[in-house]
């Protein structure tokens, strides 16, 4: 059974494992993290290369530092190590790289939107300030509570759900007068 962010208990186990030398373990903790630490990257960079790159980067610190690890908020420190990388990527590389729309094709059955409605939403969400964007693909994308997000970005559950509301409202003010079927 797969192991979830939000599965704090087994998650701990599996990091146990980890911090052992369990190369199985490992595999497991990086199909855990890619979903939620992609897209944390991905707010950063605005680019899918980069944010694996990036992705990839973190992992290798987690591994590398798995011994430096007491036990407390597992999550926090994951998402510590991701955005000290992402931080590190900003400072390394100061241009932006938009996000292409056919990186990751959305479900055509289920999407109310056609394919250039999508890529505009998702241009849009990248022109978000960046705590916005943060909180949108953490929560929206990355499918972490609002818990886990405040525990990786070090901040009150409060701001999240604060930040959450104005990129919602940004991007329901924007989308309305671009995408003609919204208003």
């Amino acid at each position: 059974m797969p192991v979830s962010l939000t599965d704090r208990n087994r998650l701990d186990a599996l990091f146990a494992r980890v911090q052992a030398n369990d190369a199985s373990a490992f595999a497991l903790l990086h199909a855990a993290l890619a979903p939620q630490m992609m897209a944390y990257c991905l707010s950063f960079t605005r680019d899918f290369d980069a944010a694996e790159d990036v992705f990839q980067s973190v992992m290798v610190a987690v591994f590398e530092h798995r011994h430096s690890y007491n036990q407390g908020n597992l999550t926090g420190w994951l998402f510590t190590i991701a955005r000290n990388a992402c931080r590190t990527w900003e400072q390394q590389s100061r241009r932006f790289v938009p996000l292409e729309a056919d990186s990751e094709p959305a479900p055509e059955s289920s999407a109310p939107f056609d394919a250039d409605e999508i890529s505009l939403i998702q241009r849009e969400i990248l022109k978000l300030p960046a705590p916005f964007r943060s909180a949108v693909l953490l929560h929206y994308f990355g499918e972490l509570s609002v818990a886990d997000i405040a525990a990786a970005e070090g901040i009150s559950p409060s701001l999240v759900k604060i930040r959450l509301f104005r990129a919602r409202k940004l991007l329901a003010r924007t989308l309305r007068s671009l995408v003609p079927h919204l208003s």
